[in-house]
């Protein structure tokens, strides 16, 4: 049995592995330069604030490493599922609706030791995400409803449910914004690089990537994935649950992204704000297709993303780059690497005999 259809890129040789992807970034990097050339009257100023600005101090390079944080997460709950063949594509409202229950459990924790804390709080969130998920895997194995559309609009209408709690029940009414009331300081990750918002999140984030790598390369449940990702009628011949695999993958998944939310909660905004995870889970999926699944990739993926983000709001503050431009660059940036990692992916898929769902 291969592993050809989620890790396209095991039967190459690691430096043109390594080559692919420093192409594909030097591609991307090059069309940032090119537009802010043609719409900044002081290119030089605008290039050196977009991509040197994110590493110039503890306090710029420190918030990028924690903006990579959550898309770690995420990254790692879209490739889990994709990895089995399946598509998770409501992370966003998975990632929301879980922070907004981890939240909840921290507010109302009596006072306690930080470690089972963090316990209690980071699995009440991944429980969240993980219900969501389940409910998807549900509807596939009872009645074939593709978990490409049901995890769709079941995250989508999550967003909109937690939102309603946010703005009314769980609303901190002297905050001036929409959001909870702070976490105490006690349950919150220690920060690690001042000023930034860095903090001991992203050890979690390394052991989450290093748990999962050693699950998929060495694990009995990696090789059924697998077994099923390439044929699951072959995998029920031979006595493999393929209905079990697709509901624990999914779970997984949804859990993932629920501690994707409660993390950057925890360790930045140190309570829920209504919007505070946009984008992070759509992020994540791209994440996920980049580093072609492989947990060991998904941090320096996570990173490059964060770095976009970072290099697009420096250009904004300290060029004359308006906010429109900079998500110019990073959209096309954003374009050049996912349009790269789908590729590989669906045509893996066709040479194997599968389709979309």
């Amino acid at each position: 049995m291969t592993d050809t259809i989620y890790e396209p890129e095991t039967n190459m040789k690691p430096k043109k592995i390594l080559l692919h992807r420093f192409i594909i970034i030097g591609i991307s990097i090059l069309t940032g330069i090119v537009i802010i050339l043609f719409t900044s009257s002081n290119p030089d100023e605008a290039i050196r604030a977009f991509f040197l600005t994110p590493f110039s101090g503890n306090y710029f390079f420190g918030n990028m490493l924690a903006a990579s944080i959550p898309l770690i997460f995420t990254g790692l709950a879209a490739s889990v599922a994709f990895r089995a063949g399946l598509f998770n594509l409501g992370i966003e409202g998975q990632v929301y609706f879980g922070a907004l229950i981890g939240t909840i459990t921290a507010l109302n924790l009596p006072e306690m030791a930080r470690l089972p804390a963090f316990l209690i709080t980071i699995i009440s969130a991944a429980s969240a995400g993980a219900l969501l998920t389940a409910f998807s895997a549900f509807l596939k194995i009872r009645w074939g409803v593709t978990e490409l559309i049901s995890t769709l609009l079941i995250g989508y209408s999550m967003i909109h449910v937690t939102d309603f709690f946010l703005e009314d029940i769980f609303l901190d009414q002297d905050l001036g914004l929409i959001g909870t009331e702070k976490i105490k300081e006690a349950f919150l990750f220690e920060k690690i690089l001042p000023p930034s918002s860095l903090s001991t999140a992203i050890f979690l984030a390394a052991v989450f990537i290093m748990v999962l790598y050693i699950l998929q390369k060495k694990g009995k449940f990696g090789l059924k994935v697998r077994f099923y990702a390439e044929n699951p009628k072959f995998s029920k011949y031979i006595g493999l649950n393929c209905n079990r695999i697709a509901l624990l993958t999914m779970i997984l998944s949804g859990a993932l992204a629920g501690i994707a939310g409660i993390v950057d909660i925890l360790g930045v905004q140190e309570r829920m704000l209504r919007g505070f995870s946009s984008q992070y889970g759509w992020n994540g999926i791209a994440v996920a297709l980049i580093s072609k699944n492989n947990p060991l990739w998904i941090f320096p993926a996570a990173f490059l993303f964060a770095f976009l983000e970072a290099g697009a709001t420096s250009g904004s503050i300290f060029a004359d780059l308006s906010p429109e431009i900079s998500r110019i660059i990073q959209g096309s940036i954003f374009f050049l690497v996912t349009a790269y990692g789908l590729a590989g992916f669906l045509k893996e898929r066709g040479r194997n005999g599968n389709t979309l769902p």
